[in-house]
């Protein structure tokens, strides 16, 4: 089946969701307000990354095999490319495997997914479609997952002449509030400090027969085990979605709804909650258009666990927010 690269730009971001995938969950609060800002200010991961950061060694080429659903190579990362905290050590190394430019500078900018289709519009149709195969290493062994973006942002402009700004737009926009101040949902809670809390992804691969067993997938409360990512997690029903995480900024939490929901506009956080949260909601999925829902598929909707399992609602609003655009790129030659 081919999609359109505008619709198929959307089923690449989509899979940012799964766990491992090149993520559109943002970390940094994204500018909304009625005033434009004159410039967007350094997202404080930038600064707390060091700067302005490279590969040693770098290889880019382009996979000919085609994209993956027109049975082209299967796409393959060796670390969770998501802009949450989860990461893999792998001593340096970072490899991808047919993932086209799309997915490289979402990861490479922490870009959300309410900025999707203003970034798709900017790029050429082939940036949705060509896959490419990285082989990087620096010789920091102890690099972070921030620092290996900025990498990538490096490799980006150095091998397709990557060139970005950031603009502010007004749009139509939701603001997520507390349904009643100062209350929240069961399913919504300070992260609680005293607990252990890993960020370090499990392994690639089938384990050793002698590895110990891997951790549960939750915790008490039904939250994700690893904390810092966005978890896509086992169902109680049919056509449903759970989704949660643990030790995140709540303005990170909120610019998930946009996708989760389907609003079709950015959701930016009004809640006033400071501090890191878990949270765990599950909700049933619309059926497609024409398709009736099994009647054993019950259960609330989006809106509805919104509000009674977070204790949330969303609160429409016109204001500016900030989204990436591509001024200019160009196809690589194959080079080392």
């Amino acid at each position: 089946m081919r999609f359109p690269p505008r619709r198929l730009c959307f089923l690449l971001l989509s899979l940012c969701l799964l766990p491992g995938g090149i993520g559109p969950h943002a970390q940094t609060s994204t500018a909304a307000s009625a005033v434009p800002p004159h410039a967007p200010p350094l997202p404080e991961w930038e600064a707390a990354a060091g700067g302005k950061q490279e590969f040693d060694v770098a290889s880019v080429r382009q996979n000919k095999s085609g994209p993956p659903w027109q049975g082209g190579d299967p796409q393959f990362a060796n670390i969770p490319y998501g802009p949450d905290d989860a990461f893999r050590k792998t001593g340096g190394d970072f490899s991808a495997t047919n993932y086209p430019l799309l997915n490289l500078i979402v990861f490479a900018y922490k870009v959300p997914t309410p900025q999707g289709e203003v970034l798709a519009a900017s790029l050429p149709s082939w940036a949705m479609t060509d896959g490419f195969n990285i082989e990087a290493r620096t010789d920091n062994h102890e690099v972070t997952k921030d620092q290996m973006r900025l990498m990538m942002r490096a490799l980006l402009v150095e091998r397709f002449h990557l060139v970005v700004h950031t603009e502010a737009r007004q749009v139509p926009l939701y603001a997520v509030v507390l349904v009643k101040p100062g209350k929240l949902g069961p399913g919504l809670r300070p992260h609680p400090a005293d607990e252990p809390c890993s960020t370090i992804a499990r392994p690639l691969g089938k384990p050793a027969a002698d590895a110990p067993p891997p951790p549960p997938d939750t915790v008490p409360g039904g939250f994700p085990t690893i904390c810092g990512s966005f978890a896509n997690m086992k169902t109680t029903a049919p056509m449903h979605k759970r989704e949660g995480s643990r030790n995140i900024p709540m303005a990170a939490v909120v610019s998930t709804f946009t996708n989760l929901g389907s609003l079709g506009r950015p959701a930016i956080d009004r809640t006033g909650l400071t501090g890191n949260y878990d949270w765990v909601m599950e909700y049933m999925l619309e059926p497609p258009p024409g398709v009736e829902a099994p009647p054993e598929a019950q259960g609330p909707t989006f809106i509805e666990a919104l509000r009674d399992q977070l204790g949330l609602k969303l609160v429409q609003q016109k204001g500016y927010y900030d989204y990436l655009v591509v001024d200019h790129v160009e196809h690589p030659t194959d080079t080392l």
